[in-house]
Formats: structure tokens, C-alpha cells, sequence
């Protein structure tokens, strides 16, 4: 943070312009893998004055401009950013990235990342994520890219599990490789609260906890960041209704294909424990079936899934695996993900 004085008549006055960047000022990405095409660097910047414009510059290279929130999507709240790096233009190993903000009278601040970079490591599968594993240091959340890759949003740990600190239009965490084709995700989930499902943004007529499959990277649109979030495989949503007394799965492909079930009307605890798990498994003539569950801790699991859908025919052969929050507070406990034998 830059500390810049300033004269007003006869007095001094004291102005500071913030750039927060949420997970430390030294991050790392590509261990254990890359789970899509670009990494995201997410923050946000605020000061005593209106923000003129905010800026980035990777490696030396010219200043660009960086979008602010909120816009309704991704970007929350004042000030909110969210720099999406494409892999390929990140040097292998150390990179520099500066960050900077200029308020309505002209004061600057500047702020340095270095952001660390493999590129040639594949995320093994199967797959398991303890949060309450060995604390992680260098990131104010206590979070570090080693055990997740968080593409949007401000997440902490608490009591084991990963929370959204702030709810949001999809609030997102990457797990795997662009080369998992069939495999199977299961974790828990607690809902604590949710916004109600009305239409317009953020919530889009939407509120869910969500397990995507198949996921290469939000798809370039022109925007900063991309809000296109398809092609990909698909998202298992577990939909909130506004009473939270007619809950239920539905399949999303993108482009407005889904499967859904709306004779499912289920009732949800907010605090209650619950279990989820999704598939995706290739199937012959190019077509893939996904498969979504949950069901509610001390009762036993469901032999069947509670709704199946059939994509044909699939567009994305391979991708890694997402943890989603929409307009609700949610926490997920550990991730289990394993390979499926394709039939």
C-alpha cells in the first residue's frame, strides 16, 4: 500500500489507495497441475477517492486496462478484480506482475506479485483434498494453489472445510487436468444460507451448490474476465427454492440444453450436513451421461443417482472437475475424485 500526502489550504491531509490481493503477493500455479487455460488473480482495489483506472503490467510488458466490480457477474463488489492470465503467455518459472490503481486526483499505488508458474505437470487422478491439511503459509485466507486452483470469489478455511467468505454469482474452485475424461466427484456440502432465486442478475433466476465436469476455462468473450462459461462438459446444480422446501437436481450443458427433474420437490436443513457426488462417463456414438446425488448425513446413500442426463453429442472429450457456489453460502468438506472404467 502507497501512503501519498497531499495539501488542502492551509492543512495536510493523509490519502491511501489499497490493492488487496486475496491470495498473497506470491502465488503459485501448475502444482499439482493446470486444471484450465488460464490462472486468475483476484482482488480488489479501493481508496478515499473515486478509482480512475486500474491497470496491469506482466513481465515488462505495457500497461493494460483491468476491469472493477460490480458488473453483476464475476466481479462482485466495488473495486473487485479478477486478472485472468493465459497460461500460455506466463513465462515457466518466475514472473512478475504489477498491478495499478489511480484515483480521480491522481494518486497512484502500485503493488508487485510474483506469481510462480509450471507448466508441463498433469493433476493425478485419482484425486484427494484434505482442507485441514498441513497449514499452508504465504496466503492471507490460509489457502495456497497446491490443493485448489480458485478461479472466482473470496473463500477461507474454517473448521476443516473451505466457505465462501463472500456470496456471490458463481463463486468457483478448479480440481484436475484437461486429460480426465470419466471419473467421479464426491464431497459434502452445508448450506448456511442463500439469496433467493430471482430473475435478473446475479442470481439469474438461480441459487445452488454445483459440481461441474469437464471444465477447459471460462470461453473467450471479449470481456474482462470472460463470463462465458460453456462449452464444457456439464454442472450439477443442487437448486435452492426460495422456502427451501422444493430443492432439486438439474443438468446443465450450456447454450440452454439441460435435464431436469421438476416432479422432485425436497426439503433442505440449512447447518445439516449433506453428500454429493457426480459422474460423467463416455458412452458409445460420442455421447457422454452425467449422474448427480445427495443425501443428507446419518441416512444411507442412495443406490441410484437422483437424476442421469445423456449429452449427445458431447463437444468436450476431456476437462477438469469444479466446485460452485450461486448466490448461496455453502462450505465443502473433503474431495474424493476417482476414475470411472468407461462401459
Amino acid at each position: 500500500m502507497l501512503t501519498i500526502l497531499f495539501c488542502l489550504g492551509a492543512g495536510c491531509a493523509r490519502q491511501t489507495i489499497k490493492i488487496d490481493i486475496w491470495y498473497g503477493d506470491h502465488q503459485t500455479f501448475g502444482v499439482p497441475g493446470n486444471p484450465q487455460r488460464a490462472v486468475n488473480i483476484l482482488g480488489n482495489a479501493s481508496g478515499e477517492y473515486p478509482l480512475s483506472r486500474l491497470e496491469y503490467s506482466l513481465n515488462g510488458q505495457d500497461f493494460k486496462p483491468l476491469s472493477t466490480g460490480p458488473d453483476g457477474r464475476r466481479l462482485a463488489r466495488k473495486g473487485d478484480f479478477n486478472l485472468e492470465l493465459y497460461r500460455h503467455k506466463l513465462l515457466e518459472g518466475r514472473n512478475r506482475l504489477f498491478i495499478r490503481a489511480v484515483d480521480s486526483l491522481g494518486n497512484t499505488s502500485e503493488k508487485e506479485i510474483k506469481i510462480s508458474y509450471t507448466s508441463d505437470r498433469v493433476w493425478p487422478l485419482p484425486c484427494y483434498v484434505d482442507w485441514a491439511g498441513p497449514e499452508p503459509s504465504g496466503s492471507p485466507a490460509g489457502i495456497v494453489q497446491d490443493r485448489v486452483c480458485i478461479v472466482d470469489g473470496k473463500w477461507r478455511l474454517e473448521d476443516g472445510r473451505i466457505r465462501t467468505a463472500e456470496s456471490y454469482y458463481d463463486r468457483v474452485l478448479a480440481l484436475g487436468d484437461s486429460t480426465w475424461t470419466d471419473y467421479e466427484v464426491r464431497t459434502s456440502v452445508i448450506f448456511y444460507d442463500h439469496a433467493d432465486p430471482l430473475p435478473g442478475p446475479p442470481t439469474f433466476g438461480v441459487a445452488h451448490a454445483a459440481i461441474a465436469l469437464r471444465w477447459p476455462g471460462h470461453n473467450p468473450d471479449g470481456k474482462q474476465p470472460n463470463v462465458k462459461w460453456y462449452p464444457l462438459g456439464a454442472t450439477c446444480e443442487f437448486q435452492l427454492s426460495g422456502g427451501l422446501d422444493s430443492c432439486r437436481w438439474r443438468i446443465l450443458y450450456g447454450g440452454g440444453a439441460k435435464t431436469e427433474d421438476l416432479s422432485s420437490n425436497r426439503k433442505i436443513e440449512l447447518g445439516r450436513l449433506y453428500y454429493m457426488a457426480a459422474r460423467v462417463e463416455s458412452l458409445a456414438g460420442s455421447r457422454t451421461r452425467y449422474s448427480a446425488k445427495l443425501w443428507a448425513n446419518g441416512q444411507p446413500e442412495p443406490d441410484e443417482w437422483d437424476l442421469t442426463g445423456i449429452k449427445d453429442p458431447e463437444d468436450m472429450q476431456g476437462g477438469s472437475a469444479l466446485l460452485l457456489s450461486h448466490n448461496t453460502d455453502v462450505s465443502f468438506g473433503k474431495v474424493t475424485i476417482t476414475p470411472v472404467p468407461a462401459p
